[in-house]
């Protein structure tokens, strides 16, 4: 104390520093960091927004109905092979094909038993149906839908179908032969889950089938999503599990060589926004067509649109539907000025379809008032 009073009454003032602040450096460095991450954000949204714009755009603009040739298709649930109906309710179901454009009828006629075979109890009445459709449907075509899982998807062997057997696929193009020929269909709908990209049996399936059936009539299947390379259709398989099935271009080629019809099944994606659905859609739809163009007889191509309502994981009834359906086909049309080999859209299904979803077909691919 006394020191600090001689420095005083001398006159000396010791300048005294401030007391270091700690960390002084952290401001700058947030600022620095905050500047970088709102920098990242805003490329970020950019480049989002420019893939939107690469992966929506379209070289026309034609509304729904310039693509609709009145070749459409629906499943039709296994009701009306399997039991009796009406003189009123085939009248009743014949307007309603009539009224939707609807060129196609993939009627369910049982599945596949695991030996390949389908019991004749099963299909009690499918010949009625042709018949009634037949009579009432100028034009229409009435194909057997015929059904099961395949052993890829992991399901006891009593209750799949095991195609890579040689007697399966012989006994499989034997029923597909008898729908075609004793009861009058016009071909027959495969719809065998999952179909593996890349399965040689699948396509020995579908050559035994060709040799069995009648001359003239029509092979069909439904065909899953479209994957832009094996090696992601693959992992997806292995991350998704056995019920995954995803196909390449290459594979769409394959098999297009081999149908009359591929059915492409645009639903269960589990996407939950309508909007990424269309754009989906959209690029499913262009991809697809590509593909199966490459083929030296392209068959024709039908897109897939769900109108069921159990929503879950893999399928959101708000963006999947047939309205968002739509607008990804539309899309997907204009975006190349070859939209060959598309036919039509098909409804899945028949008995799901409520009276709104059918006024939004109407209105955007039909072009009816609403």
């Amino acid at each position: 104390m006394a020191k600090l009073q001689r420095y005083a009454e001398s006159g000396i003032h010791t300048v005294v520093a401030p007391p270091r602040r700690r960390h002084a450096w952290l401001p700058r460095t947030l600022r620095i960091v905050g500047r970088g991450a709102l920098v990242l954000c805003v490329v970020s949204l950019m480049a989002t927004w420019l893939g939107w714009l690469w992966l929506s755009h379209t070289v026309t603009t034609f509304a729904g109905p310039h693509f609709n040739q009145g070749q459409n298709a629906v499943w039709l649930e296994h009701t009306w092979a399997g039991d009796a109906h009406t003189l009123a309710d085939y009248d009743q179901l014949a307007h309603q094909l009539r009224q939707e454009q609807i060129g196609y009828v993939f009627a369910h006629v049982g599945p596949l038993a695991s030996s390949g075979a389908i019991p004749p109890d099963r299909f009690g009445y499918a010949a009625a149906l042709v018949r009634a459709l037949k009579q009432r449907v100028p034009g229409i075509k009435v194909l057997a839908w015929i059904g099961q899982l395949d052993r890829a998807s992991g399901q006891p062997a009593d209750q799949t179908v095991d195609i890579a057997n040689p007697d399966t696929r012989q006994t499989i193009a034997a029923a597909a032969a008898y729908f075609a020929g004793p009861l009058a269909f016009d071909g027959v709908h495969f719809d065998i889950e999952p179909m593996e990209n890349n399965d040689a049996h699948f396509l020995d399936l579908l050559d035994t089938t060709r040799a069995a059936l009648p001359h003239g009539k029509l092979i069909s299947t439904s065909a899953p999503m479209w994957a832009p390379n094996a090696h992601l259709a693959q992992a997806l398989q292995s991350t998704l599990g056995k019920g995954a099935g995803l196909w390449t271009s290459y594979y769409y080629a394959a098999v297009a060589t081999h149908v009359d019809q591929l059915v492409v099944m645009e639903y269960n994606t589990a996407i939950p926004s309508g909007a990424l659905y269309a754009l989906y859609v959209k690029q499913q739809a262009q991809n697809i067509l590509a593909a199966v163009r490459s083929a030296r007889t392209p068959p024709q191509v039908l897109i897939g649109l769900p109108s069921y309502q159990e929503s879950g994981f893999w399928f959101h009834a708000d963006a999947e539907n047939v309205t968002n359906g739509l607008a990804g086909v539309i899309n997907g049309l204009n975006a190349d000025t070859d939209t060959q080999p598309f036919a039509g859209v098909a409804i899945y299904r028949f008995a799901t379809t409520d009276d709104a979803a059918w006024r939004a077909y109407q209105q955007l691919w039909l072009g009816q008032p609403g």
